[in-house]
C-alpha cells in the first residue's frame, strides 16, 4: 500500500472499474503483454526472475479512455504453469472477464485449455483471446492457430470472441492498436455489467495478499464481490470471526475513503496481524457471510473426466480464494458423470466463510488417481444446509428452484430447506444472492403466492407443507401429556414449546397455536392448551384404599411388607389395582402421615423420626458409626436396613466415607444439638 494522492474530493465520482484476469500457458507471454500494456512487472519476486516464469498473483491497473468513459482495467496476472494452478484460480476469483493469452508460434496448450475451463467453471462469461509472439509466426500458421483458439471456444460461453495480436518486437505500434480494440471491448464489458447489485450487499472480499507495510501495519489485497466499504468500518475476518477496524483503503494505488464493489481494493486493518488475515481469508460486514463445512451446490463435472465420479467422492475444493478437503455426496446417489449438472451436498473438512452463489473449483486430491487435474466446478446454491436423505425429491426440487427458479421461488425453495426450523429476514439474507430490495419483494410475492407463511414478531417464515407438520407434532405433544396426566387441564405455552422442540423458535410455535386456536383444533383453558373434547379426570385414590395402606405399613417398625408383598396387604384389605395404590402411596405421602423410603418400602412416619431420633443419640458422643452398629440399633434385617442407611445419605443427615462409616452432616448435628427436630426438619 504505497504512498498515494489524498482521496477524491467530494462529488468526483472514480472511473468505472473492471478486474480482468489474464490465463494462458506458461511462457506465452502473459506477463510481457501486461507489462508492455502498463509498464508493471508483475514478476515481482527474485525466483519469478530468476526461472522467467510466474509463481504468485501479479496485479497491474490500466487507466483506458472508452466510449463509455474513463475505466480502470485491474489486470490479474496469473501463473501458467501446472505447478501453480492453485494460485490461478486464487486469482481467478472474482474477475468479470478473462484475457486468453496464447502464444503464435505454439498454439494452445494444455494449461491454457485448463484455464479457460476454471474461468468457465468460475462463471467468467466475458473475455477475448490475446495472440502474442506473431512475429514469430508466418501466415500459414497464424491460420491453424486460429482455427485451433476458434476449437477450443466453440462449445464455451466464449464462442466467437474475438482474438487480439500483440508483438513485443515493435511495442509502441502493437500496444496502440491493442489498447484500441481493448478498449472497444471493455466498453461492452462495462455495459454488461449488473448495476449496482453487487454494491447493494454486504461487503465480502476474499484475501489474495497479505502483507506488513511498516509504519501502516497489515494490509491485505484481493477482488471485492460484493458491497462496500469505508474508512472506520469494522469488518470480521473469517475464519475466526476476528473484528478490525478499516484504517485505510486503496483503489489501484489511489487513497480512497470509500470503496463500492465489483473491483479490486487494498485494506490497511487496525490492529491484525498476519496470521488475523492469510491468504484464503474472508473479509466481510458483520452479519454479510456464514461461516459453515456444509453447502449445497450444482457440480458440473468436466468433459476430459472420462470415469464418473463415485456418489460420494474425496477432493479438493477452491473457494475464493482458499482450498479444502471435503467429501462431495450426489443427492441422487449416482455417479457423477460429465455433460450434465449434478446437485450435491458438499462436506468440508474446514470451515469457510462462504456466500450464496459463490462458485469453486473442484481438483482431484492425493488419494486420487487423477492428483492435480481440474476435475469440476460448480456453484453454491445454499451456504449452510441440515444434512439431506438421498434422494429426497423435496429437497432436490428445492435445490432445482434455487439454481433455476425466480425469486420467489428461490425465497420458498431455502425455507423449505430449512424444513421446521424455518427462517427469520436475517437468515434469508445470508442464504440468497438477492439485495436488500430485491429480497423483500420477493418474500412478500412468496407470501402473496401462498409458498410460504410467516409466523411471529420478529416473523419466521414456513413453507405449508412444515407448517403442517409442525401442526401435527404440537397437537400429538398435547394428545400425549393428557394421556401421561389427564388430572391436568392441558399444557401450558412454555412447556409445549420445549416439549416440541427447545431448538425451534418459540415465537414462531406460539403463532402456529394460534393458527390451531383460530380453527379449533386446540382451545385455552385458562393458560393451558387441551383438545376440544378433553375432561380433566380428577383422579386420586379411595378413602378406603388409603386407609388400607396405613394399615398396612403399621405396627411393624421399619420392617414392613416391601413391594408385591405390601400390594398383597393392602389387597387383602381392600382390593385396589396398582394405579390406585399408587395413588394412595403419593397422597399419603404428600399428607405426611407415610414416608417413602424407595420404590414399593413405605413406613409411617411417625415411626421413621421416632428411629432417626434414636439413631442420633445413639451415636453423636461415637462421631461416626457402622453399618453394623446401625444394624444393632434399628434391629433390621439387611433387606431393609440397606435401603434406611440410604434415605438418611438421601435425607441429607449422614454421609457414608470410603470406608463404609457414616458420620453426621454439620447442619443436621447442629439442630440436633439446638434440640430441634432433625427429622422431618421444621420449616
Amino acid at each position: 500500500m504505497r504512498s498515494a494522492p489524498p482521496p477524491a474530493a467530494p462529488g468526483h465520482a472514480p472511473p468505472r472499474a473492471l478486474t480482468v484476469g489474464v490465463a494462458g500457458h506458461v511462457d506465452h507471454g502473459k506477463t510481457s503483454l501486461v507489462r508492455a500494456l502498463t509498464g508493471v512487472n508483475t514478476d515481482a519476486l527474485r525466483e519469478e526472475q530468476r526461472r522467467g516464469i510466474s509463481i504468485e498473483l501479479g496485479f497491474a491497473p490500466l487507466q483506458l479512455e472508452t466510449r463509455v468513459g474513463p475505466v480502470t482495467v485491474g489486470f490479474v496476472d496469473m501463473p501458467g504453469h501446472e505447478r501453480f494452478v492453485r494460485r490461478m484460480i486464487s486469482g481467478a476469483a472474482g474477475i468479470d472477464a478473462v484475457l486468453l493469452v496464447v502464444a503464435a508460434d505454439e498454439g494452445v496448450m494444455p494449461q491454457g485449455r485448463e484455464h479457460l475451463a476454471i474461468c468457465d467453471l468460475l462463471g467468467v462469461r466475458r473475455g477475448a483471446v490475446a495472440l502474442t509472439k506473431v512475429d514469430l509466426a508466418d501466415e500459414l500458421l497464424l491460420e491453424l492457430v486460429a482455427e485451433d483458439v476458434g476449437e477450443l471456444l466453440a462449445d464455451g460461453p466464449l464462442a466467437g470472441a474475438p482474438t487480439l495480436h500483440f508483438s513485443t518486437t515493435d511495442v509502441p505500434t502493437w500496444r496502440t492498436r491493442f489498447l484500441a480494440e481493448l478498449g472497444a471491448l471493455v466498453a461492452d464489458w462495462v455495459e454488461a455489467q449488473q448495476g449496482g447489485s453487487a454494491a447493494a450487499r454486504p461487503f465480502r472480499m476474499p484475501v489474495d495478499r497479505s502483507f506488513v507495510l511498516p509504519g501502516r501495519g497489515t494490509v491485505v489485497t484481493g477482488t471485492a464481490a460484493e458491497g462496500t466499504v469505508a474508512l472506520d468500518d469494522q469488518l470480521m475476518a473469517w475464519p475466526g470471526g476476528a473484528t478490525f477496524r478499516v484504517r485505510g483503503a486503496q483503489r489501484h494505488g489511489e487513497s480512497v475513503s470509500s470503496f463500492a464493489a465489483p473491483g479490486r481494493v487494498a485494506l490497511d486493518l487496525a490492529g491484525a496481524a498476519l496470521a488475523d488475515v492469510p491468504v484464503g481469508a474472508v473479509l466481510a460486514k458483520p452479519g454479510g457471510v456464514l461461516e459453515t463445512r456444509r453447502v449445497d451446490a450444482s457440480l458440473r463435472v468436466l468433459d476430459h473426466v472420462r470415469k464418473p465420479l463415485k456418489a460420494r467422492h474425496r477432493a479438493m475444493v477452491h473457494i475464493g480464494t482458499s482450498h479444502v478437503e471435503a467429501s462431495i455426496t450426489s443427492l441422487t446417489g449416482e455417479p457423477m458423470g460429465a455433460h450434465e449438472p449434478h446437485l450435491v451436498q458438499i462436506h468440508l473438512d474446514q470451515p469457510r466463510a462462504i456466500a450464496p452463489g459463490e462458485r469453486f473449483i473442484v481438483r482431484s486430491s492425493a488419494t486420487d488417481p487423477r492428483f492435480g487435474q481440474t476435475i469440476a466446478g460448480g456453484c453454491v446454491l445454499h451456504p449452510a444446509p441440515p444434512r439431506h436423505r438421498l434422494c429426497d425429491a423435496e429437497v432436490l426440487a428445492a435445490l432445482g428452484d434455487l439454481l433455476d427458479g425466480d425469486d420467489p421461488a428461490r425465497v420458498a425453495a431455502s425455507v423449505a430447506i430449512a424444513r421446521g426450523s424455518g427462517l427469520s429476514d436475517a437468515e434469508l439474507a445470508l442464504r440468497l444472492q438477492l439485495a436488500p430490495a430485491l429480497l423483500s419483494k420477493a418474500v412478500k410475492a412468496a407470501l402473496s403466492q401462498g409458498k410460504i407463511r410467516k409466523f411471529g414478531s420478529p416473523p419466521r417464515y414456513l413453507v405449508p407443507g412444515a407448517v403442517s407438520a409442525l401442526e401435527a407434532r404440537i397437537v400429538a405433544v398435547v394428545a400425549a401429556v393428557h394421556a401421561e396426566r389427564p388430572d391436568l387441564p392441558g399444557v401450558d405455552e412454555p412447556d409445549l414449546a420445549r416439549k416440541v422442540g427447545a431448538w425451534l423458535d418459540a415465537g414462531m410455535i406460539q403463532g402456529v397455536v394460534h393458527g390451531l386456536l383460530r380453527r379449533g383444533a386446540l382451545v385455552r383453558v385458562g393458560p393451558h392448551l387441551a383438545q376440544v373434547d378433553f375432561k380433566p379426570r380428577l383422579l386420586r385414590a379411595r378413602p378406603r384404599v388409603r386407609a388400607a395402606l396405613v394399615d398396612a405399613v403399621t405396627g411393624h417398625g421399619l420392617a414392613p411388607p416391601i413391594g408385591n408383598a405390601l400390594r398383597d396387604a393392602v389387597t387383602a384389605l381392600c382390593p385396589a389395582p396398582a394405579e390406585e395404590l399408587e395413588l394412595a402411596i403419593r397422597e399419603e405421602s404428600d399428607a405426611g402421615t407415610v414416608t417413602v423410603i424407595r420404590s414399593g418400602f413405605v413406613v409411617p412416619t411417625e415411626t421413621l423420626a421416632a428411629a432417626v431420633a434414636e439413631v442420633f443419640e445413639r451415636f453423636v458422643p461415637a462421631e461416626r458409626f457402622s453399618t453394623g452398629e446401625l444394624k444393632d440399633v434399628l434391629g433390621l434385617t439387611r433387606k431393609h436396613l440397606i435401603p434406611v442407611a440410604e434415605f438418611l445419605d438421601n435425607a441429607r443427615l449422614t454421609i457414608r466415607d470410603p470406608d463404609g462409616n457414616r458420620r453426621f452432616r454439620g447442619n443436621a448435628l447442629e439442630r440436633w444439638q439446638a434440640g430441634d427436630a432433625v427429622w422431618p426438619a421444621e420449616r
